[in-house]
């Protein structure tokens, strides 16, 4: 506590802290003595995580979990006594090193040392909704924070039975899409050479009639499909069941295969 930041009520990890819950179940309100702190330019230069080693205590867990856990090795102890820190080595900035920002290192740190820099930003959520990650086939399991009806960021909890704390970059940090104006909300049909929107009843209706079409007119082996590791293992399961029962050919390939 003497050697720490006081400037909780601004600290991304008010309330959330296990130094703070430490110190207010211990009643170490204040250190009784003063003495030099340290004093660490902060390292906010990538797009996902901020490390401030001036609240950094020195636990070891980010360097554990990103060497025993992650096995990136990116992360570790630096200088002796009371010049040591915590980061890649030779004090590299993060964004410079082989660091390929999973955040294991944020969902470890029991303080504000390391924190997801948007969720820092935004400010504290208003909820958090459980859901499993949408980009691949695992089944990783996260909390969306949701402050306003729109989902800010998101952090890993430990009850997750596939991945526990552990997400990947895509998982952790990229949930931005989401509220992208650029994302197709509706089925697009090509008509008079436009593309155009219809209902999906339409779409669909469009897309089987034509594969029917290309079936009865040129076979099935005519027609392939590429899956996507960003569906689910039942989607897949059902799209190669549809090309081989359906279709009636062995046409299916993964994006993931290679």
């Amino acid at each position: 506590m003497a050697n720490h930041p006081t400037d909780c009520l601004a600290c991304v990890r008010n309330l959330d802290c296990e130094l703070q819950t430490l110190a207010a179940e211990l009643g170490a309100s204040r250190p009784h003595f003063a003495g030099q702190q340290r004093h660490y330019a902060r390292d906010d230069g990538n797009a996902f995580i901020v490390r401030d080693n001036e609240k950094c205590i020195l636990c070891g867990r980010c360097v554990r979990v990103c060497q025993e856990l992650q096995v990136c090795n990116v992360l570790g102890f630096m200088n002796r006594g009371f010049e040591t820190k915590l980061g890649p080595a030779f004090d590299t900035p993060t964004h410079e090193s082989d660091c390929v920002f999973c955040g294991a290192c944020v969902s470890a740190c029991p303080v504000g040392a390391l924190t997801e820099k948007v969720l820092g930003q935004e400010g504290r959520p208003d909820k958090k909704v459980r859901t499993t990650c949408p980009f691949c086939g695992v089944g990783c399991n996260f909390d969306l924070n949701v402050k306003d009806g729109k989902i800010i960021g998101v952090t890993s909890n430990p009850d997750s039975p596939v991945n526990g704390r552990l997400l990947c970059v895509k998982g952790r940090f990229g949930t931005d899409y989401v509220h992208s104006p650029q994302r197709l909300t509706t089925p697009l049909l090509r008509k008079n050479g436009r593309l155009e929107p219809v209902a999906w009843d339409e779409a669909l209706n469009f897309t089987a009639a034509r594969l029917a079409g290309i079936k009865r007119e040129h076979g099935p082996d005519s027609i392939a499909a590429l899956s996507s590791a960003r569906c689910t293992n039942e989607e897949n399961y059902l799209l190669q069941k549809f090309m081989r029962a359906v279709i009636g050919t062995n046409s299916v390939d993964h994006c993931a295969r290679t």
